[in-house]
């Protein structure tokens, strides 16, 4: 068995005494900023911040919630907010990284909750055959990354405008992907349906014939539904929901881990930390013990590794 990273602090990769704003926006190349650490992203999580890789050419493995995959060529990756992952690199990759403070993503997709769903899942898009609507994407990221230099009056708002446009070409494309893998609305629609419920209701001491009994659809037909969406079982996407929660709780709140344990309806603090161990591979008070100097300000996000 593989020994597990341990969860550490920067406000950006590897600075630790960095903090960034409600209204950051951050785009830089990824060969200058992977280079300076050989090529190696360890595994992290980022806490309020969205991330989207455009690789344009190279390859790499992604790592993520205990998978890993591998990309060459074209690819686009998106990384919600609160996810562990990491990367390997070739020295050859080139491409872009776009992060965006969750408080910037709520705003532009407040009244577009499909624009959200779509971004909040783990995404690895190979794009090595769709040319046209990639170059479309770049120009896009280019436009942005030529903003940033200028530095114009209302920069910021232009960006943010330029983001909005991005967001929905990515939107527009993760649609005609889904299409592609035949994935149908009504699945689709049961897959909403049940993120829905386990952030409705705490799923910890639900039965899962309690979720499908309200879906109308069998265990077998939800796992099936789950696996083709995400990647994970029904299990797994209900663990993978309580870890986030708590994760945030334990980085951004002053509850012990017995009331963590006692909100998400633990049956007792040991087990929660049994199952957060198995999970993360450190222990709640290991990784409380490693978040401890993120500031509690509304007005600051920090970036953990």
């Amino acid at each position: 068995m593989k020994n597990k990273t341990e969860i550490k602090n920067f406000g950006l990769y590897g600075r630790e005494d960095s903090t960034v704003s409600a209204d950051f926006i951050n785009l830089v190349a990824i060969d200058s900023s992977c280079r300076k650490h050989n090529w190696v992203i360890k595994p992290h999580f980022h806490s309020k911040l969205y991330q989207f890789f455009f690789i344009e050419s190279g390859s790499g493995t992604l790592i993520f919630n205990e998978r890993s995959k591998h990309f060459s060529g074209t690819n686009l990756i998106i990384m919600p907010e609160n996810t562990l992952h990491g990367f390997q690199f070739s020295e050859d990759v080139k491409g872009f990284t776009l992060t965006v403070s969750s408080h910037i993503i709520d705003t532009i997709t407040h009244q577009d909750k499909d624009l959200l769903y779509e971004i909040s899942r783990v995404r690895l898009i190979n794009m090595n055959d769709s040319w046209e609507e990639f170059n479309d994407i770049m120009d896009s990221v280019r436009r942005m990354n030529k903003e940033f230099s200028l530095q114009e009056v209302k920069t910021h708002q232009f960006l943010e405008l330029l983001l909005s446009l991005l967001l929905i070409k990515i939107y527009r494309l993760m649609i005609e992907v889904e299409k592609d893998y035949a994935i149908s609305t009504r699945e689709l629609s049961y897959y909403k349906e049940f993120m829905k419920m386990i952030k409705t209701i705490v799923p910890t001491n639900k039965n899962i014939d309690d979720f499908t009994t309200s879906l109308g659809i069998s265990k077998t037909h939800l796992n099936r539904v789950c696996q083709a969406i995400s990647g994970e079982s029904t299990k797994q996407v209900i663990s993978k929901y309580l870890i986030k929660e708590s994760m945030v709780l334990m980085a951004h709140t002053d509850m012990t881990v017995s009331e963590i344990a006692y909100q998400l309806e633990f049956k007792d603090v040991s087990y929660f930390c049994r199952f957060f161990k198995k999970q993360t591979g450190v222990s709640p008070a290991k990784f409380r013990e490693a978040n401890l100097h993120i500031e509690q300000s509304s007005n600051s996000i920090a970036l953990n590794y």
